[in-house]
């Protein structure tokens, strides 16, 4: 599995933790400061993950691209 994937799958982890965590706390009622505390790492957890996604997709589109217009032109595709 590649790096990329697994970084991916652990920002998916951390993500649903703290969502769990959210849904645990909404029916525990805890206190305002804490509340917002949860939803604000809870919402902060999914940007990032969906930064990450963007990112890891992203990495590998470019790089299928790069090696098909290597292979369309006859360039040799640079190594990372």
């Amino acid at each position: 599995m590649k790096a990329r994937w697994i970084i991916l799958a652990l920002a998916g982890a951390i993500v649903v933790a703290a969502w769990a965590t959210l849904g645990i706390a909404y029916f525990n009622r805890p206190d305002m400061g804490v509340w917002v505390a949860i939803v604000t790492a809870a919402a902060l957890s999914l940007e990032g993950f969906l930064w990450v996604a963007a990112g890891v997709l992203g990495w590998g589109f470019l790089a299928k691209r790069r090696a098909t217009l290597a292979r369309w032109f006859g360039r040799k595709s640079q190594p990372e």
